[in-house]
């Protein structure tokens, strides 16, 4: 059985920051910590996964026809054998609405956009970390490791160019908690 993503426009749709609601699920909307603060938070999350982060970078993204702020995450982890493999996490905070009206409160909405980006990562990186613990060979930071042509996993996966190849293939069996490749 073959799994294939929807990629329609309708499944990249991101609401914009002004919209979204804790009762949607949305976290870190009202959070009074600093960027900095934040920052140091998710330092300390990669840290427990077993990364070393090397520093994050202040950007925008255009994502479609929106831009949106965020930031470039880097980190490292060392292999078994010592050598250095390094990673990178790209963070888009939600777009933030740049009507007239709004335009007094721009910034302020902007950098509360980014708080929330912040804090969101943090827990992801919370629950990966859980996650983890509950699924032994699991490996937490994998899907933003770095490819030879410094692509992530995570953006070779959504260009479809290694699907084939992470997919198990067809011909495989499951018994007693091992999987026979036939």
């Amino acid at each position: 059985m073959n799994f294939i993503p929807d990629t329609s426009s309708d499944a990249q749709v991101v609401p914009y920051f002004d919209d979204v609601t804790g009762d949607a699920g949305w976290q870190g909307q009202s959070t009074s910590k600093s960027i900095d603060a934040l920052k140091s938070e998710v330092a300390l999350a990669i840290g427990r996964l077993g990364g070393l982060v090397a520093g994050f970078q202040r950007g925008q993204f255009v994502v479609g026809n929106q831009k949106r702020d965020g930031f470039r995450l880097t980190y490292s982890i060392e292999t078994s054998s010592g050598q250095m493999v390094h990673g990178r996490i790209d963070i888009a905070a939600l777009p933030v609405k740049e009507d007239y009206s709004l335009r007094r409160s721009l910034e302020t909405r902007r950098e509360k956009s980014l708080k929330m980006a912040l804090y969101m990562l943090r827990v992801a990186l919370d629950g990966t970390w859980f996650l983890q613990q509950l699924s032994p060979g699991y490996a937490a930071l994998m899907p933003w490791m770095l490819a030879d042509d410094g692509k992530t996993i995570s953006q070779l996966w959504g260009e479809k160019i290694i699907t084939s190849k992470l997919l198990p293939p067809a011909e495989s069996e499951f018994v007693d908690g091992v999987v026979t490749y036939r």
